[in-house]
């Protein structure tokens, strides 16, 4: 290097010209050599003055003369200095540029892109601008599970370069501090494997406190690495894991966005559905209102039984048919109002069993009124005479009441009200609200109709469907009529 900054010293013309104007100077040949004594300029002249040309302590070079020529060998030796600083100055300031290049063009590329392994592949081919080297890694490692993120060779040949600078790789975790090996087969902790490692450095993935792997770049020849290579690959993977940690907070970012953005679906479309049932539950209630007093007006009106059923029963088809109107206009499917099979099984086999209690249950009280009160002696415990048509019908009434007061009434209750128990303020209120509409007939039915539809509506909540309470409420009705209980409550 000192010889060749002789060298292009001499060529200039401007040295060329000092030289020739300290000759006319001094009257005297200037002759400059090489440290071996080639003549690089002039010729030679048999004297004995001939002066040291010293780059620091070396000598790269002589300068013969027939006069005296020290203070002209120690100012090219001057000259050689201020050279040489100014190509290490000049070099330093390229590897300035170079480095602010690097940095501009990784900040530019990076903004926006949040994707770990395409920002790996770009900061690798960056890096191999600005550093020498054959493979460049970049591995992430949790536990002893690895991760080739990007890499400038094939997959298998970046792991086998792992497999023999694994300890080195090891210890920069550890340590989270990242070294240069110029000499790896000299390291203890080098490892003999497929891959060539001969020159190493081995950098770190850290951010906030936590070192997620490291990036490595490798050399099957010798390369003399720097603190500055190692300062710009430090760059690389402190921009490698600000990406990579980025990108997990944007991943967790998004899960939040779409967990809430379903959230506001479900409470928007809960919202909806409330309002719905609270049109459905309003508009129930009046039509109840308005039922019950029509029952009541025709019950003063001598119409004869048989009028009275038939007028009754035209009112609650018009009433069922009302409703229907409500629920399909709703938009509701209809198993939100119980019309679905699904646990009927279930709701079949439990309504048969209350109803085989129940119907044990009410022929002991028929036993017992027959036993304690006179108005009963003589009574037999089954009565036929009250049955007729009505009890045949009365397998389409029912469900079409449950469907009404259950399906339609305390679901929409049910989904209007909040808090855990809304399925018993529901059943509570629904069953009121049923009494209330057969107190016309009597006390002591309303006061049936509570009870029964407290037991309904347990069902109901229990299996959101209307076969079993159907089919409970036609057996309990029917079998209250076949005792002459039904006879006893209504008169």
């Amino acid at each position: 290097m000192n010889k060749k900054l002789l060298n292009k010293l001499i060529v200039r013309k401007s040295f060329k010209s000092f030289i020739g104007n300290t000759e006319n100077l001094m009257q005297s040949s200037i002759c400059i050599k090489d440290d071996t004594g080639k003549i690089l300029m002039g010729n030679e002249t048999k004297t004995d003055f001939e002066d040291p040309i010293k780059y620091h302590d070396q000598i790269v070079g002589w300068v013969n003369g027939e006069k005296q020529l020290s203070a002209i060998a120690e100012l090219l030796s001057f000259w050689l200095i201020l050279e040489s600083e100014k190509i290490s100055l000049g070099k330093e300031l390229l590897d300035r540029y170079r480095e602010i290049t690097f940095y501009f063009n990784i900040t530019e590329q990076l903004a926006g892109n949040h994707e770990s392994k395409d920002v790996a592949r770009f900061l690798i081919e960056e890096a191999q601008r600005i550093i020498k080297g054959e493979d460049f890694s970049i591995l992430l490692m949790e536990n002893t599970s690895v991760e080739l993120l990007a890499s400038s060779k094939p997959e298998g040949y970046s792991l086998e370069i792992l497999q023999v600078c694994r300890f080195v790789v090891d210890s920069v975790l550890t340590n989270g501090k990242a070294e240069i090996i110029n000499e790896l087969p000299e390291d203890s902790r080098y490892v003999h494997g497929k891959a060539a490692v001969h020159s190493l450095m081995c950098a770190p993935l850290a951010i906030n406190n936590k070192i997620l792997g490291v990036i490595m770049v490798s050399s099957g020849q010798r390369i003399n690495y720097t603190a500055g290579d190692l300062k710009m690959l430090s760059t690389v993977a402190y921009q490698t894991a600000a990406t990579i940690e980025n990108a997990k907070l944007i991943a967790t970012l998004k899960e939040s966005i779409a967990d809430l953005q379903q959230k506001k679906e479900e409470l928007t479309q809960s919202i909806k559905v409330r309002m719905e049932f609270s049109h459905i539950f309003i508009s129930v209630v009046l039509m109840f209102c308005f039922y019950t007093f029509l029952l009541a007006f025709l019950n003063n009106i001598q119409t004869g039984e048989q009028g009275q059923y038939i007028a009754s029963r035209s009112l609650e088809i018009i009433f069922v048919l009302a409703n229907v109107w409500l629920v399909f206009r709703s938009g509701l499917p209809l198993a939100s109002f119980g019309v679905t099979l699904v646990n009927a099984k279930k709701a079949i086999w439990e309504s048969l069993l209350i109803s085989v209690v129940l119907m044990i249950a009410l022929v002991l009280v028929k036993l017992y009124l027959i036993k304690s009160l006179p108005a009963f002696q003589g009574v037999s415990i089954i009565t036929w005479k009250y049955v007729g048509w009505d009890y045949v019908t009365y397998i389409i009434v029912a469900p079409l009441q449950e469907f009404l007061t259950r399906g339609v009434l305390q679901g929409s209750i049910q989904r209007f009200l909040m808090g855990r128990y809304n399925w018993l303020w529901a059943t509570i209120l629904t069953s009121t609200l049923f009494g209330v509409f057969h107190i016309h007939e009597s006390l002591e039915l309303g006061i049936a109709a509570i009870i029964g539809g407290i037991l309904w509506g347990g069902m109901y909540a229990r299996h959101k469907n209307l076969i079993g309470v159907s089919l409970n409420h036609f057996l309990i009705g029917n079998w209250l009529g076949i005792l002459g209980l039904w006879e006893i409550m209504t008169h």
